[in-house]
């Protein structure tokens, strides 16, 4: 089973299913398949989903998310096509498991998605909650990415009612 196959079926169980969430028209994004990729329709929302991986030098987890434009080259996401959120899947070495849930909004608010007048980004680094960066730049990525992400406690409810708020966008 590959990484987008097995992460998906490790959330559904765990979340989607547990909370009524079905998923629908599932399609692996093979431009991006190192990172897990895929888009589906959860309930009414459109998802892209993304795994981070951990980068042996650099606190923070890096993914990966582009698109091949007409002449073959790689290209930010725009915001004009962007699905509704963009779930980003995180774990650690010692079993830790958190999503980042962004919607498309601030998605175009931290010039991560193509417009007319940004080029976008393809790809972001992205600071889970158990990550302490100490660059003043990754300082101010993790502020912002903080409200979107939930660490997943097996022992607590709370963390899935945070979690389906943030799906709830």
């Amino acid at each position: 089973m590959n990484e987008f196959n097995k992460t998906l079926t490790f959330v559904n169980e765990l979340l989607y299913e547990p909370n009524h969430l079905t998923i629908k028209n599932i399609r692996e994004e093979s431009q991006n398949s190192d990172y897990g990729a895929g888009v589906f329709q959860l309930n009414s929302k459109s998802v892209r989903f993304r795994v981070a991986k951990i980068t042996p030098n650099k606190v923070g987890q890096f993914v990966s998310f582009w698109e091949k434009d007409e002449a073959n080259k790689n290209q930010a996401f725009s915001y004009d096509n962007a699905t509704d959120l963009l779930v980003i899947n995180t774990f650690n070495n010692t079993g830790d498991f958190g999503q980042f849930v962004f919607p498309k909004e601030v998605l175009l608010k931290q010039n991560i998605l193509k417009t007319a007048n940004t080029k976008g980004k393809m790809a972001i680094r992205v600071y889970p909650s158990w990550d302490t960066p100490s660059s003043k730049q990754a300082i101010a990525t993790k502020k912002w990415q903080s409200p979107y992400f939930v660490k997943m406690e097996a022992t607590t409810r709370l963390s899935i009612h945070e979690l389906l708020k943030l799906y709830s966008f």
